[in-house]
């Protein structure tokens, strides 16, 4: 997908939450641990924190790495 505000490729993969919100790009799996090196290993992306359900949802996300936009679905309640 391309990115529409730079139109640089962007990558697929979901949000997810351990112990914060972040971005895993598919293909990679879980970091074993919340820190900085894991996540850069892992080429996952770390948000600020944000609330989530106890049994959340994942949804698919396209993120551009050249900008720092996120784009994705969600489903309002």
């Amino acid at each position: 997908m391309k990115c529409p505000y730079c139109q640089s490729e962007m990558e697929r993969g979901k949000l997810k939450n351990r112990g914060g919100v972040f971005f895993l790009p598919d293909g990679e799996t879980m970091p074993k641990l919340y820190i900085k090196a894991e996540f850069e290993k892992h080429r996952a992306i770390s948000f600020p924190p944000y609330l989530l359900d106890t049994k959340p949802e994942y949804p698919a996300a396209y993120v551009c790495r050249t900008c720092g936009k996120i784009i994705m679905d969600f489903h309002g309640a």
